[in-house]
């Protein structure tokens, strides 16, 4: 499998447990958990590509990085919708 279905593919399962964890279960802080687990394992998965993992598994651990990286990305996102919606409702209450 190419890079980009890969990373993709990471990317959509990372975006739902981060959905599920952000709305219904309302654990907020388990989307950066999730991305900074997801950051260590393409590290981990990277340095053992060195020592006879071959091509694939390097690809593999490109791919996790970069859906990991992007999950961040969204979470910040959604983290910066949800204090400027806590602070404009904060300064209407006043």
């Amino acid at each position: 499998m190419t890079l980009i279905p890969l990373t993709l593919i990471i990317f959509a399962g990372f975006i739902a447990a981060l959905l599920l964890f952000e709305f219904i279960v309302k654990w907020r802080w388990f989307k950066y958990f999730l991305a900074t687990v997801g950051l260590v394992a393409s590290g981990i998965i990277f340095f053992i590509s060195f020592y006879g993992g071959g091509i694939k598994q390097t690809e593999i651990a490109i791919a996790l990085f970069i859906a990991s990286f992007l999950e961040y990305v969204v979470a910040l996102i959604i983290s910066l919708a949800s204090f400027t919606k806590r602070k404009s409702t904060a300064t209407q209450k006043k």
